[in-house]
């Protein structure tokens, strides 16, 4: 398409999002643009428009729009989950699709150790919530910035500290926007009423999670997360490691502590 048709069909959907979002929700100021399109790392991608949906039939709408005229979008939760990138699009030209609006906690159980976010929750607020709940249980936080979206940190298989430390392991019922604009549920969730589905993730037949998982394949606008009950004791622990030839005998060691069951967190290296 030539680059005069481009920019046209961009403003006809910048007017349909409009009509759909209010037009305060689409935002094209040259300074908020900018500052989306900055990173902790050398970027080159420009950011067109910013939408800020506050709903799930909101993203449904705004997603058939973008494929009407042909506009790509790229869907952040927050866009602070440092180290798994940022809220910057990967490839040029892309509507950065903003979810932070969407910051409900929709369900939670103490007994059965769960809770059901929006992709705008972040870690400070489940944090905040939990404590207003005088909860037993805890939410495996990263080493990120309270700012976090869950949802992000755990679709990009973000890790914590605890045995809950494998983000992606811990979660089930999705609610999913294809890139058609339609909505797919996945597991036990997708059966109205099902009470089973905040708490087991397979369902009945093929699982489809992992689809959604580091991919561009839909939007999630839900998810349960399952949270830790508060244990009698937790230690944390770091150690250093002066040069690279000592790191074989030390995986050696950590790989008995964790096949035993010592260790039931992640570990992980980082080079200082």
């Amino acid at each position: 398409m030539p680059l005069h048709q481009q920019q046209a069909a961009f403003e006809d959907a910048l007017q349909e999002w409009s009509r759909v979002l209010g037009s305060e929700y689409v935002v094209t100021d040259d300074e908020t643009l900018q500052a989306s399109a900055t990173a902790t790392f050398k970027t080159s991608q420009n950011i067109p428009a910013i939408l800020r949906p506050a709903t799930r039939e909101q993203v449904q709408e705004c997603v058939r729009i973008a494929v009407r005229f042909g506009t790509p979008v790229y869907p952040i939760s927050s866009g602070f989950n440092w180290g798994y990138g940022s809220r910057v699009p990967v490839s040029k030209g892309c509507a950065l699709l903003d979810l932070g609006r969407m910051d409900r906690i929709l369900d939670f159980s103490e007994d059965l150790g769960y809770v059901t976010v929006e992709p705008g929750v972040t870690q400070q607020k489940l944090l905040n919530f939990l404590e207003q709940q005088g909860s037993r249980l805890w939410l495996d936080a990263t080493g990120s910035t309270p700012r976090s979206s869950l949802i992000g940190n755990t679709v990009e298989r973000g890790f914590g500290h605890t045995p809950y430390g494998d983000h992606f392991a811990n979660c089930c019922g999705l609610e999913v926007v294809l890139p058609n604009g339609d909505c797919v549920d996945t597991g036990f969730t997708r059966f109205p009423n099902a009470q089973a589905g905040s708490v087991y993730r397979w369902g009945v037949g093929p699982t489809i999670d992992g689809l959604f998982s580091q991919s561009n394949l839909g939007i999630i606008t839900r998810m349960t997360i399952w949270l830790m009950p508060a244990p009698e004791y937790f230690q944390a622990y770091f150690f250093r490691c002066e040069e690279d030839s000592g790191l074989e005998g030390i995986i050696d060691s950590l790989r008995q502590l964790r096949m035993n069951n010592t260790i039931r967190s992640v570990t992980y290296r980082q080079r200082l």
